[in-house]
């Protein structure tokens, strides 16, 4: 059963868990629309959507029509979308926006996202067993950043922060591919990426729980870690 984090007479917004498909597809076995159809025992159509591995706040409306305007007010920016992401590196400064474009498949799209720069921990390389790759005298630096979408594009929080050398941690398609199998072995097997928060035109706030994964990788980094003032 999915929690529902927040329900008006034409949407809702769920927490969403990852490893869960936003919408039916090839070779998926569930999803959340199916979940919540099975769970409410009513149609409902997707207004956005998450990558598989990122956790949170997901909105579903209950009509076609509710759906075409939620999504318009999406495109129009009057719904603000924020996430969390552990990345790995060492901001140059404490905040930024990236503005790059991007290939998908309506071609090459302007893409904007705003970050901040919220903690740092030093990570010690020797405590990540059977890393060689990462056996050097430089301690790893892990950042988490708060993150605001201003435009929709795939993967666009994943690709804009791996082009500026800030890859998030457990990013199968876009890390650092030698750092993530290291984590693997402490148990980050999950993307770090959290859709924690959507404001709603009206000022209402709706925020998602904790995921699992981001409270167990914040209690590795407690016994592994030290943050940096």
């Amino acid at each position: 059963m999915l929690s529902i984090l927040f329900e008006d007479d034409e949407i809702l917004v769920v927490d969403k868990p990852a490893g869960l498909p936003a919408q039916p597809g090839e070779g998926v076995k569930d999803d959340v629309v199916g979940v919540l159809e099975r769970q409410l025992g009513y149609k409902l159509f997707p207004v956005h959507r998450l990558d598989r591995d990122t956790a949170g706040c997901m909105m579903l409306a209950k009509s076609a029509a509710s759906a075409k305007r939620w999504s318009q007010l999406i495109a129009n920016r009057d719904v603000v979308k924020r996430y969390y992401a552990w990345a790995a590196g060492e901001p140059q400064k404490k905040s930024g926006l990236i503005d790059a474009a991007l290939d998908g498949p309506k071609g090459v799209q302007a893409a904007r996202t705003l970050w901040q720069l919220k903690e740092q921990w030093v990570f010690q390389k020797k405590a990540l067993p059977g890393a060689p790759a990462l056996e050097d005298a430089q301690p790893l630096v892990v950042s988490l950043l708060e993150l605001e979408l201003k435009t929709g594009r795939m993967h666009q929080i994943r690709r804009h922060l791996a082009a500026i050398w800030l890859p998030i941690l457990g990013d199968d398609r876009y890390g650092d591919f030698a750092l993530n199998r290291a984590f693997r072995q402490l148990g980050v097997r999950r993307l770090m990426l959290w859709a924690y928060m959507l404001m709603l035109p009206g000022g209402t706030v709706v925020r998602a729980s904790l995921p699992p994964h981001f409270a167990a990788f914040e209690e590795m980094l407690g016994r592994n870690g030290a943050i940096q003032q």
